[in-house]
């Protein structure tokens, strides 16, 4: 057994759920190895999961936490023995939210030590951007594509995906972040608190429409995404943050923005020459291989400096309330991490 300091969810609900607490975690069984938690990443998926909204929400109290960079303390089985001692970064079910978790090998990239401050940014973050952007969204030099949140952590990462294989970007943040994403080299923003965004996304592009939307937000939202593409656009759905509107779940504010997804009907898509697509990392079964292939494609680009994760700021792991309301208030451009030592 192992002594670790964790970040429970008591309840789902505000930030204050989130309690620091001591607890044991059992020896890796054979497929796994237990990692000794530098920094662990925070995704929306963890806000939503707070609230009792993620579609794969566990029963409180839980740790919460699915992306982590750490050093492999232990191994389940002898044939790891090659990963004991190394840096490595990946994805958990859960338990991120900790000094130390159990994870099966297979989830994990060993790195360089000098990734690790940064490494926990990765995982979730630009896997998920990779798959929607090349693998699924298949987006070519000089498409355009629409990014919402492109502040945000997969919103970041999506900008310099695109960015590296030659896209036009145009993105949506609150003005606030503008300046800064701006200085990213992009110049066509939306202000979606003042703006809406279909006119301004036709404005842009002369009523032509995108190539291909990353789409978070659910709700009305995705259907007028679903309006700003161009013929043979794409649509790319992996979220529902406008359910989010408070800081408690609220079923009777949730169930109309719920009915207000489209449903893509398959005539009008062929009719319009038009696709969509869903996206959830952690649903992934069968072909775990992709994640695999994609991981050590993005960890060459890393060393290759051909992607530079943005680190917005780091919490310390007892302050993960704090870190949860910064994120809710929608202030980070980038990745926001814990700091588990």
């Amino acid at each position: 057994m192992t002594d670790c300091q964790s970040v429970f969810i008591t309840r789902h609900g505000p930030p204050t759920v989130l309690q620091l607490q001591s607890s044991s975690l059992s020896n890796p069984k054979q497929h796994e190895v237990q990692v000794e938690i530098k920094y662990s990443g925070i995704n929306f998926a963890d806000i939503m999961s707070r609230i009792g909204l993620y579609t794969t929400r566990l029963k409180p109290p839980y740790i919460l936490g699915m992306e982590i960079a750490g050093v492999v303390a232990k191994i389940g089985s002898d044939e790891l023995n090659p990963m004991l001692g190394k840096p490595v970064v990946g994805i958990c079910t859960s338990g991120g939210y900790s000094t130390h978790v159990n994870v099966p090998a297979e989830q994990l990239f060993i790195i360089e030590k000098k990734w690790l401050s940064i490494g926990a940014s990765i995982p979730v973050n630009y896997l998920t951007a990779y798959f929607m952007i090349l693998h699924q969204g298949c987006l070519r030099k000089d498409e355009t594509i629409l990014i919402h949140g492109i502040g945000g952590g997969v919103g970041i990462a999506a900008l310099q995906i695109s960015q590296k294989i030659g896209a036009t970007i145009i993105g949506t943040a609150s003005l606030g972040k503008h300046t800064k994403i701006k200085e990213l080299g992009i110049k066509n923003l939306i202000d979606y608190r003042s703006e809406k965004f279909y006119e301004k996304v036709m404005d842009i592009t002369n009523g032509r429409g995108v190539d291909l939307v990353l789409d978070p937000l659910g709700g009305k939202d995705l259907a007028n995404s679903y309006k700003c593409l161009a013929e043979f656009g794409r649509v790319g759905v992996y979220g529902f943050s406008t359910a989010v509107t408070g800081l408690k779940r609220s079923y009777i504010k949730i169930l109309p923005k719920f009915l207000q997804m489209p449903n893509f009907n398959p005539r009008h898509l062929m009719m319009k020459n038009l696709g969509a697509f869903g996206f959830h990392l952690g649903m992934i079964r069968r072909r775990k291989d992709l994640v695999d292939r994609y991981g050590k494609i993005l960890f060459e680009w890393l060393d290759g400096r051909e992607i530079n994760p943005m680190i917005d700021c780091i919490f310390d792991l007892e302050n993960a309330a704090d870190a949860h309301q910064y994120i809710a208030d929608r202030k980070n451009i980038g990745k926001v991490l814990l700091k588990s030592d």
